[in-house]
């Protein structure tokens, strides 16, 4: 009996080892390729509304404040302070987020944009 419990312990601390192993790579290689600086900072990459209406539509942005924000974010953005796959990457994360948190209510996903973009940059030390 207490062989099976063992062994079980032994799974399951590989299962989180592993787990952990997965989270702190994928974690890593968002960081790496966030820190690097676009060859070209103008070039649209094949996108179709500049970053400030792609921002505003996407993220549902209707206050004054998020407005502002968002102005902010592309101001930052041009002039090369925050990369901007940080930005994509966090902005498909938050309407992907938005949809998935509450089928009752509808959140717009600039709830979950501006802290996440604030605490993703404030972790590569750059300033917003």
């Amino acid at each position: 009996m207490s062989r099976i419990r063992r062994s079980n312990r032994r799974r399951l601390t590989v299962k989180l080892l592993v787990g952990f192993a997965l989270l702190f790579l994928s974690f890593s290689t968002t960081v790496a390729s966030a820190q690097q600086s676009p060859a070209q900072p103008d070039t649209t990459e094949g996108r179709k509304l500049p970053l400030k209406e792609q921002l505003t539509l996407g993220l549902k942005a209707t206050t004054k404040e998020d407005k502002e924000f968002i102005n902010k974010v592309v101001l930052k953005v041009e002039q090369g302070s925050i990369p901007r796959p940080l930005v994509d990457s966090t902005f498909l994360w938050a309407r992907e987020r938005a949809n998935r948190k509450s089928a009752s209510r509808s959140l717009r996903p600039i709830v979950y944009f501006k802290p996440g973009l604030i605490a993703r940059a404030k972790m590569l030390h750059l300033s917003l």
